[in-house]
This record gives structure tokens, sequence and C-alpha cells, in this order.
């Protein structure tokens, strides 16, 4: 006999308000004195008083209770080894009510147990497993909706890390709301926890495929709480990663600011060192081609504050040839990523210039820029990966850097987060050289300036769209002059990197090993070098050691308070000696020293044996080098 729809429907209502009744079943003065009696031994640390109530019936009541509606209790007492006690005691099996209780803290807190003791999750997930299946059964499932019967009749998935997504993907298999696949289990009350939050989350995930490409809907605001999409979704995966990738690849390579504040609100920007903790957190399992397209969406954002930043400074500046310049500048930037061309960008801020963009756009910068110092700290400079070529453009006084391969190893590392003047118009192109053995070409803002840009690129096999690039009057001067570029010769071919030289190899900030500086002694004892590091940190002596000894006899110049310098500032001399016209940075990375440490050393301490020859830069004073060597 089948029961009426509206039978059937007050029947579950009735039930659901008779489970909860039944959870607090016990309840009254007894019940209430034996919640307080654990309450206090489990403050104390008396588990020998809480193991003698679980003896009684209303003792596993009362401490299932406390589990699932007292934080502390539970953060204090939820362990394995308590839970096995409970079980032995509460012979033959748990009381329903009990059980139910079990059943409500596993749904309630879930993967989270694992936060109270490891291992708790599976052994409450065995012992639910156990006990159900000593439990009677209802003759008349069908009616009750019992959330026992349901366990023991779909035990094979309903518990367990993997529980959420298969209800959830039963639910859709089927055509049903997650809300009704819960009423049919007779699980409704126990979906307001941990268990109903990642079957709402792997629910959503799916939906994330249907949803209008670009808009931004309503289950994002779910999916960006932490609590969801660190959630595990399985294979080492979290909710996260999974809604990241489908986001990423239904985008396309043009995104909406909507769905790039979505990817960015949950993994962060990508364009970081990848050995930081929230690159290896998000990105890395995302994998290179998801990276590398999400960098793409950001290439727009850095050209926009680029191109601000050079627009404001020309403004207040005054300055008629840098406004006048201005569109010029950014319709060559903006060609070159209207015809998908520009791979990445990095953008690189002075104080000053930050000022100015955070000044425009107040709090809302979401792109992840580098530092400028020194003579740069008004200059915004941008690098741009277009794949074929590289440049290095910056506002104002800086030339365009136009490169056949990646610029070194400095501009291109997320690694480097600050770079001078010296880094960007010395170092790079010198590693550039030593790596490829390819020309490049530095090119000052002058009326003909992109002209000699698309001329050198043309000349080295690399074809571009000039119409896109410059304004109609400029592109009309450039065919009067040189005609329409024709690419004659192939590509040029980029071989393998070669292996840098010492000089210019400059270690990233991360990658330095933190060490005890070494001694004067250590680092100048007249022995022989151990190895290559020894050899490179002692140097190579600018004079022969038998002269050395023989002028060591005549007298030198005494400096001032020489008896009072400390061990360090010996070595810092010593290396100064060996190694002339070193950098301060360089110094302070081989010997472990922090760089403002080195600095306050040459000014203070140091000052008497030291000179300054440029920014970067102290030497031995002269009279001063046979001293130190």
């Amino acid at each position: 006999m089948e029961w009426p729809d509206l039978v059937e429907s007050d029947w579950a209502t009735l039930i659901a308000k008779t489970e909860t009744f039944a959870q607090s079943m016990g309840g009254g003065s007894a019940f209430d004195s034996m919640c307080e009696r654990i309450t206090k031994a489990i403050r104390r640390g008396d588990f020998n008083d809480i193991y003698d109530v679980l003896e009684k019936r209303i003792g596993g009541r009362a401490l299932t209770w406390l589990w699932c509606n007292d934080s502390e209790i539970r953060q204090l007492s939820c362990r394995a080894s308590v839970l096995r006690t409970l079980v032995d005691l509460q012979k033959p099996r748990l009381t329903r009510t009990t059980f139910l209780q079990l059943c409500r803290l596993y749904f309630q807190e879930f993967d989270q147990l694992e936060s109270l003791e490891e291992g708790l999750f599976g052994n409450l997930e065995s012992v639910l497993g156990n006990q159900s299946q000593k439990m009677p059964r209802y003759k008349n499932v069908q009616v009750s909706k019992d959330p026992i019967v349901s366990i023991q009749e779909n035990i094979d998935w309903i518990l367990g890390i993997n529980g959420p997504a298969r209800l959830s993907q039963l639910a859709r298999d089927n055509g049903e709301e997650l809300e009704q696949k819960f009423s049919v289990l007779g699980l409704v009350g126990y979906d307001d926890g941990r268990y109903g939050d990642l079957c709402r989350a792997h629910y959503y995930l799916e939906t994330l495929k249907d949803i209008e490409v670009g808009h931004w809907d309503p289950i994002f605001d779910e999916l960006l709480k932490p609590s969801v999409n660190r959630a595990p979704f399985g294979d080492g995966k979290r909710i996260g990663h999974v809604a990241l990738e489908v986001i990423i690849d239904r985008a396309g390579r043009e995104v909406s600011e909507d769905w790039q504040d979505f990817v960015l609100g949950i993994a962060g920007d990508p364009r970081i060192k990848s050995s930081a903790a929230s690159y290896q957190e998000w990105w890395k399992p995302l994998g290179n081609a998801r990276v590398e397209k999400v960098r793409g969406w950001l290439s727009r954002e850095d050209l926009k504050l680029f191109l601000q930043a050079l627009e404001q400074y020309g403004i207040e500046s005054r300055k008629a040839d840098l406004q006048r310049m201005f569109p010029a500048r950014r319709r060559f930037l903006e060609g070159l990523y209207n015809q998908n061309l520009i791979r990445n960008t990095r953008l690189m801020l002075g104080r000053a210039a930050e000022e100015v963009v955070k000044r425009l756009l107040g709090d809302d910068i979401k792109t992840n820029f580098a530092t400028l110092d020194g003579v740069l700290s008004d200059k915004a400079i941008i690098y741009v990966d277009c794949g074929d070529f590289y440049l290095v453009e910056g506002s104002h006084n800086f030339k365009i850097w136009v490169y056949l391969a990646p610029p070194g190893k400095i501009v291109p590392s997320y690694d480097f987060s600050s770079f001078t003047h010296g880094e960007l118009t010395h170092l790079t192109p010198a590693q550039y050289r030593a790596m490829y053995d390819l020309p490049l070409e530095a090119v000052t803002h002058n009326r003909s300036w992109q002209s000699k840009v698309i001329n050198f690129l043309s000349e080295h096999g690399i074809e571009l769209d000039i119409e896109s690039l410059l304004s109609p009057e400029d592109y009309r001067g450039h065919l009067s002059i040189y005609g329409y570029p024709v690419v004659e010769t192939p590509k040029a071919r980029v071989p393998e990197p070669k292996e840098l030289p010492g000089h210019l190899n400059v270690l990233a900030p991360s990658q330095v090993q933190k060490r005890s500086p070494p001694t004067f002694e250590e680092l100048f004892a007249e022995r022989s070098p151990a190895n290559a590091v020894d050899r490179f940190l002692r140097g190579r002596p600018s004079v022969p050691h038998s002269e050395r000894r023989s002028t060591s006899r005549h007298r030198e110049p005494s400096p001032p308070h020489s008896n009072g310098l400390s061990d360090q500032h010996k070595t810092v001399l010593g290396y100064l000696a060996h190694n002339p016209n070193v950098k301060a940075r360089h110094v302070a990375a081989l010997l472990g020293f922090p760089l403002k440490e080195i600095v306050a050393m040459f000014a203070g301490p140091l000052a008497p044996y030291v000179e300054r020859k440029d920014m970067h830069t102290w030497v031995i004073k002269s009279e001063f080098i046979n001293k130190f060597k």
C-alpha cells in the first residue's frame, strides 16, 4: 500500500521533529548533572572519572551531546582513545540517541575532526560503520526516512572523505536539488555542518560549468569562503583548485573583471616567486599553462597602470615633450597587446610612481609589482614578454630596450622583487649577451623611436602589423622614410642559454644561504684554498706573496683605532682588499651580512679605511690595502 503524498510529507516533518527531540533525550536534572560532572572532570584532566561515567548509558549520551554542542569540551576530550572507551563500555551497542549524536558530530565536523587529533576522522567513521550494523532495522523504511537506515543501506559511499562528492553527484544524476536529496536520505538537520557545506561546494562546481561566461554568479560568494575553497576534493586537490580550473579553462584570452576578481580572490596574483607559499598552495597544482594564461590576463592591468603613471607624470611635471609623446607610446604598447603578442608583463614602480598610481586608483591595485630603487624612484618601468622578442620600457629618461631572448636572469624572475638602474641598464644587457650572444637595441625616445624598434625586429626576422602600432601620421612618416618593413631573413634562432660567469651571476635574496659570517682568520688564513668557493671568497691577490712579505717589512700608515676593529670589520676589509670594485650588496650576500649593516659599517667604524667609488661600491684606501691582505 502506498501512502498519499500529503500523509508522507506530514509524517516526514513529524519524524524530523522527533529526531531532534530524541537527540536531547535524557535531559532533566540527572542529565544536566551528568553534563556538569563530565565538564568539570575534563577541565581538570580527570579522565578516570570520565571512564567511570561512560559505563552508564546517560554518561554516553551526555558526553556525545557535549561533543556536539560545546567546542571547548570537544577540543579537550574528543580523542580516539575516549571514543574507543565509550564503545567498549556501552555494551552490546550504543544507544540510538548516542549513535545519532555521533552521527551529528561526524556530519557537523567531518574532515575538521583531524584538527583535534590525527586519525580521529577515520576512527569515528569506522565506529559509525560498525555500530550502524548493530542497530535494529525498521520494517517500513520507506516512510521513516531514518538516517540510521540511510547509513546502513549506503555505507559504501555515504561515509568517507568522498561522501559529499558522491552525494552531490547522485543528486545531479537524478535531477534533484541538494535539499531534496538530504530529505530523501533522512539527513534533514545534518546538512548544516561541514559535510553539507562540502556537498554544496561539489554541487556548485558542476554549476560553474553552466553559468554565463564573464558574469558574476551568487555561487562565487560561496566558493570564495576559505572554509569552502580549502576543503578537500580528491586526488590531492581542493575545491578551490577545481573551481579555478573550470573558470580559467572556460575564459578566453580576454577575461571579465568579475571572473578575474574571482580567480585572484581565491589564489592571489600568480606573478610571484615559485617558492612562495601561496604559489605552491594554489598555482602549482593548476599547471603551467593555466598560470601563463592568467598572467596574460593581468598584462592588461599592468599596461593600464604603467600608462596611467606615465601620463600623470607628464601632466604633473608639465613636461611638454612627455605629454606630446604619450599617445604614441600608448598606441605602440596597446597595439602589441591587440595583436595578441604580449604573453606576460612585469610592472616595476619607484616610490614616487607608486604614490601616483595609488593616488589615481586608491586601494584598487590588484597587480603585483616590483619596486625600483635609487635614481629610479620616480619612474615606472614595464617588462613585456612578446614571445619572439622582449621589451623593457621606462616612463621617462629611460630608453626602450629590445631583446631577442629573455633578458638575463633577474628581470624575468619573480625571485627578484626590486631593481636598480645599474641592474636594468648594465647587468641585464651583460647577462643577455653572455647567455645568448645575440644583438639588442637600446632606443632613446625621440621622434623616430618606434621606427628604430620596428626596423631592428624586422632585420632579425620578426614581422609586425605596424599600422596598429602607429598613429596614421606616424605610419605615413615611417612609410615615406623606410617603406613597409619586409622580413627577408629568417627569425633569429635563440640558442640554449650559456652558464653565466661568476661576476654576472647574482643570487636572489631567497637563494642566499643563511650562515654565520666567517671570521677574518678563517677567510684569509695562509692556507691552500679548499674548494672553488673558498678560492672565490679569498680572491686573487693583486700583489705576489713574496712582494707582500717584503713590503710588510716597511712601516705602513697606522690607521686610527685599528686595534679596535672587530673580527667582522676585519673580514669585510679583508674581502674588499682581495676583491677591489666589488659592489656592497655582493659583499653582503657572500659574507652573510644584511646590506644595511654593511653600509652602516662603511659610514661608521670602517670610514677611516674605505672610500666610496660610486653609489654601490666602496674600496679600501690605497694606503691600507696591504694592511688587510
